[in-house]
């Protein structure tokens, strides 16, 4: 997780006041650990910074200096206190290294201090998008969906409602499981980009889990396949429920056969292609897909193709 360089943190110093001399001795010293860093003297760089560091304590740009020393040391446990002592004195601005590095830990105590840290960040500075959307992904990590919510009225605040606040609230809401508060972000964002194919595909799919009505289901399968005729699962859908509810079994055959011409080893469409032929009385064809779907299946797709293959083969 070594982070290279400075700039993008900018020069992010105390604005304590020291004398003109310590100030000096710090600027003299602060460039050339800087320069001793960036040729890999790490021993050398260690000695300069810590004399940056007595000379300015509260220098928080100098403590996270010193923990990607630590970090390119391997001095791991280290690298994690300057991190989070650098957090303590400049909060706005140093808390991104501590963060990951409590991430890293995979721990219950290392995620809860990740997000007090990205909760202290915010409180700091509250337009920072990007601090804004890992709080959110945060919260979501805990099922805290209001508080998502919340934070993500805060982003939206700052930018607008676009396709990632779709997006994000679609996620929030699903996980929820509101589903219908779902598609109802989904659909605020498609009244500006109705052509909108991810979108689409994500209220597809919600509607798919509540078990929409038929109608509406083959309605949006329609509009998602005049944007793009070759969304496969879209396609392998369709062609799905139209087998299996009392549709067009022709119809259903050129769309799964389409799907299996473009991706002939995929054991879900071979499998929905040989339901089809079944239903359509070519018990032997269907076999001979279903029997190539379950070689190419995992455990939990076998499962379903094999009871298709024991009810064909019982006929």
């Amino acid at each position: 997780m070594l982070m290279m360089g400075i700039c993008s943190l900018g020069q992010i110093h105390s604005q304590d006041t020291l004398s003109v001399e310590r100030e000096q001795q710090f600027t003299y010293y602060w460039y050339a650990a800087e320069q001793a860093f960036e040729e890999e003297r790490y021993d050398e760089a260690l000695v300069l910074y810590d004399f940056c560091h007595q000379l300015n304590p509260s220098d928080g740009m100098t403590l996270y200096q010193l923990g990607r020393l630590y970090e390119a040391l391997e001095q791991e446990e280290r690298a994690m206190e300057s991190y989070k002592l650098a957090f303590s004195l400049s909060p706005r601005d140093l808390w991104q290294s501590y963060f990951s590095m409590l991430l890293e830990l995979r721990t219950p105590e290392g995620y809860s201090e990740a997000l007090r840290v990205l909760e202290e960040a915010e409180r700091h500075n509250s337009t920072d998008k990007d601090l804004l959307s890992r709080l959110v992904w945060m919260y979501m990590s805990n099922q805290d969906w209001k508080n998502a919510l919340i934070t993500q009225d805060k982003i939206d605040h700052l930018q607008g409602y676009d396709v990632y606040s779709a997006i994000n609230r679609y996620r929030i809401y699903a996980q929820w499981g509101k589903n219908k508060k779902a598609i109802e972000a989904i659909d605020t964002y498609l009244e500006q980009d109705p052509s909108n194919i991810q979108l689409l595909l994500f209220r597809l799919q919600l509607m798919e889990q509540m078990g929409a009505r038929t109608a509406d289901l083959y309605a949006l399968y329609e509009k998602i396949l005049a944007i793009d005729p070759y969304q496969l699962l879209v396609l392998n859908n369709y062609a799905y429920h139209l087998a299996t509810h009392g549709g067009d079994l022709k119809r259903a055959e050129r769309m799964s056969e389409r799907t299996i011409r473009e991706e002939p080893n995929n054991p879900v469409y071979l499998d929905t292609y040989g339901w089809i032929l079944y239903l359509q009385g070519q018990r032997s064809l269907a076999l001979f897909y279903l029997h190539r779907a379950a070689q190419y299946a995992d455990d939990e797709t076998r499962a379903v193709i094999e009871e298709h293959i024991r009810i064909v083969e019982q006929k």
